[in-house]
């Protein structure tokens, strides 16, 4: 039975600012040294991708991926920190998982199937990631696989309209929890590596009352995640923290007028929650970071596209001729790397000369991106093949 703790405490001065967002900014991993934010933004307009900046929000911003087409979205942070998962495309049969370095680079497509296969999360040793995904399931189930994309392995087969989704792994890496439900309905549940032995974490729900986006605290002992346990389906989502076992219910924030107090990560070393939010309406979505017990939240985020790895975006072009049918040339003064991404984000071609032979490509739209000798973000460009 949940066991709610009332707090005495104000609930967010957000700044005016809020209001005055241009773009969104979404889903906030923290790396595990607790020293970098990933998150997905469209504030260079179009789709999310991925973001990485310090831990204030705004620091070092570095744009990770540039694959056209789709959102990008939940990135998840290997216990090493070396690495970033995440889901490519919307909730839908496009949806696949990919990987890449922190930096963004050597990015690899580790699904490639006609279902939907999202929301990834590493295991505790880093060497398996769990995921929701379709196969021969009208909906959703759990799986596994290797970090590499081999070993799949489907872990749940629950008949009917039910859904199996949001997995993550408890830091022990024993047990799996994972969002169970019609999808207006969900509570979470905990079961054996095999998927077997499943254990209602939070109480069953009625329809329009469900739980998602659960994380952990460092040691295990607590989780946080969100809730309409309050407000209901579609009018607004609350944070609660509880243990492990899912008893002890505190409810840290205070949702009204259909405000999204969305999914939140435990910051390792400062004793801070940073979360995604949502005032509603026409409001924009921004990162924000809080007090244990909700109070003192302040939005962290902005929309500025410029970071310190981006610093030749608003200069000329460094690619010519484009379009090109045969030669192109790079026009940066130091050394660099640049890695050539078809539209499904597959890098095709890799180069780090100032003439390129292009001539093998077929014809069509490719993005090009540039970084320096020590791998840092330089520049983006769109690059015609004729």
């Amino acid at each position: 039975m949940k066991k709610l703790f009332a707090f005495t405490f104000l609930l967010m001065s957000y700044s005016l600012a809020i209001t005055q967002d241009n773009c969104n900014n979404y889903w906030s991993a923290i790396s595990p040294d607790g020293n970098y934010i990933y998150f997905s933004s469209d504030r260079h307009g179009g789709d999310y991708e991925i973001y990485r900046t310090d831990i204030d929000g705004t620091s070092n911003l570095a744009r990770l991926t540039n694959m056209p087409g789709v959102n990008k979205l939940y990135p998840s942070v290997s216990p090493d920190g070396s690495l970033i998962v995440f889901q490519y495309g919307d909730y839908g049969s496009l949806a696949e998982v990919y990987i890449m370095n922190n930096d963004g680079s050597n990015l690899t497509q580790l699904t490639n199937n006609s279902g939907y296969d999202g929301y990834p999360n590493f295991s505790p040793d880093g060497s398996k990631i769990v995921f929701a995904a379709w196969d021969d399931s009208d909906y959703p189930e759990i799986f596994t696989m290797n970090i590499d994309g081999t070993d799949r392995t489907q872990l749940t087969n629950e008949a009917g309209a039910f859904w199996q989704s949001a997995p993550i792994y408890n830091p022990s890496g024993t047990k799996i929890y994972f969002s169970e439900g019609f999808n207006a309905d969900d509570h979470y549940v905990m079961m054996d590596l095999d998927g077997s032995n499943w254990v209602d974490i939070t109480p069953p729900n009625t329809f329009g009352y469900a739980e998602s986006g659960l994380q952990f605290n460092s040691d295990g002992s607590k989780i946080i995640f969100y809730t309409s346990e309050w407000l209901g389906y579609n009018n607004g989502m609350d944070i609660v923290i509880a243990d492990a076992d899912g008893s002890n219910w505190n409810k840290i924030t205070n949702s009204t007028n259909g405000e999204y107090y969305y999914v939140a990560f435990f910051h390792p070393v400062n004793s801070k929650i940073y979360y995604s939010y949502w005032p509603g309406g026409s409001g924009k979505w921004s990162i924000n970071r809080m007090n244990l017990d909700g109070s003192g939240s302040e939005k962290i985020s902005n929309c500025s596209a410029l970071g310190i790895d981006e610093e030749c975006d608003n200069k000329k072009n460094l690619i010519f001729p484009n379009p090109s049918n045969g030669i192109i040339n790079v026009d940066f003064n130091k050394e660099f790397s640049m890695e050539i991404y078809d539209f499904t984000g597959r890098v095709i071609l890799r180069s780090n000369t100032k003439q390129t032979d292009i001539t093998q490509l077929n014809a069509g739209v490719y993005t090009v991106i540039i970084r320096d000798i020590d791998n840092k973000f330089i520049k983006s460009e769109k690059l015609l093949k004729q």
